[in-house]
């Protein structure tokens, strides 16, 4: 899809497509992040019972196939060789036919909150989102989540209110909206 942003040198991190051997390291940032951001929100045995493998597995299931048209998956790798966080975007409600691009997830590793990889892998989500013709993008964040809220708002995100309830990966939370413009 997007051949030319196969792999991005953004600076700290090294921002690429994923590959089935990332699984590992994705279940394992899938976990902690969840784990850290959504203490609180989530119920704690809900948190406490997440596991690397399992997540790992699943990640494995997904990478094994390509994505879709005009969807995109990113990581972002640290100078060690560690997957720490990543990003999956594409047309809004995973409809094909969408005219608004979405963010449907972004995750990174704890140890590696604020020192770039967050904006890194956005940044590589928004360009491809644009590379696939969309104008406009919109993702859903539990209201509690105060820092990925801050996040969103820092990176050009703006909400306007609206709230849907969804069960996401075994959990139903509530989610607020959040909208940006594409360029």
């Amino acid at each position: 899809m997007v051949a030319e942003m196969s792999q991005r040198d953004s600076g700290t991190y090294l921002i690429r497509e994923p590959l089935e051997a990332d699984a590992s390291d994705m279940g394992s940032v899938h976990v902690r992040a969840w784990q850290a951001a959504y203490r609180g929100i989530m119920p704690d045995a809900y948190l406490d019972s997440l596991s690397v493998d399992e997540r790992a597995t699943m990640w494995r299931e997904w990478l094994a196939s390509p994505p879709r048209q005009r969807f995109a998956r990113w990581v972002a790798e640290s100078a060690g060789g560690d997957v720490v966080g990543f990003c999956m975007v594409g047309p809004e409600g995973g409809d094909d036919a969408a005219v608004g691009g979405q963010l449907y997830v972004i995750n990174v590793d704890p140890d590696h909150w604020g020192r770039g990889a967050g904006p890194q892998l956005i940044e590589a989500g928004l360009a491809s989102l644009v590379d696939a013709g969309f104008g406009s993008a919109i993702l859903w964040v539990a209201p509690g989540n105060a820092r990925a809220r801050r996040f969103y708002q820092r990176t050009g995100w703006t909400t306007d209110g609206t709230e849907q309830t969804e069960e996401v990966l075994g959990v139903v939370v509530t989610e607020v909206k959040y909208h940006r413009e594409l360029p």
